[in-house]
């Protein structure tokens, strides 16, 4: 009788697992990613997603990260039962807005995961990144209002072409 109630538990604990995958799988869906997309994010192989997916539960740290990622608590990935509300809904107004495009979203989410990996890294190498973050931003916002002052004015070319054409016409 004991090696019976032994397998009953076991079953319980594999149910379970299945659960705590499919969750992942949830999450993994509501971010847009494909399991590699979704391995990168978490720094790790395509094939730990894959695992995790099939039930194998993640360690503590990475349940975390996935939790921030798909902004649930670790607590919604490994309940018993699926919560009626599901995930929480992202907080922030600015990303959860129709009117914000997918691509915006998506940049977002990037570099939310981004600054995610970052918080291990010594500071002096935080503030590296950083000033390489702004700095890219800077070129980012200014390659894209060159090119919407572009669109406004009906033009066709790109911004490149154009800047290469002012160079060949002046003496």
């Amino acid at each position: 009788m004991a090696s019976c109630g032994a397998f009953g538990d076991y079953q319980r604990l594999h149910m379970r697992a299945k659960e705590v995958g499919q969750r992942i799988i949830q999450i993994r869906e509501k971010l847009g990613l494909t399991q590699g997309e979704f391995a990168e994010r978490l720094a790790v192989t395509r094939a730990s997603v894959a695992r995790y997916e099939a039930g194998r539960v993640p360690n503590l740290s990475l349940l975390r990260h996935i939790a921030r990622l798909g902004n649930v608590s670790v607590g919604w990935i490994l309940e018993e039962e699926v919560p009626s509300v599901g995930p929480r809904r992202p907080r922030d107004k600015s990303t959860s807005h129709p009117d914000v495009p997918e691509s915006v979203r998506n940049l977002l989410v990037f570099l939310k995961a981004e600054m995610v990996k970052l918080a291990p890294l010594p500071r002096r190498r935080r503030k590296r990144y950083e000033d390489r973050l702004f700095e890219l931003i800077a070129r980012f916002k200014h390659d894209l209002e060159d090119y919407r002052h572009l669109l406004e004015a009906g033009g066709r070319q790109s911004p490149r072409a154009r800047l290469s054409t002012k160079r060949r016409r002046t003496p």
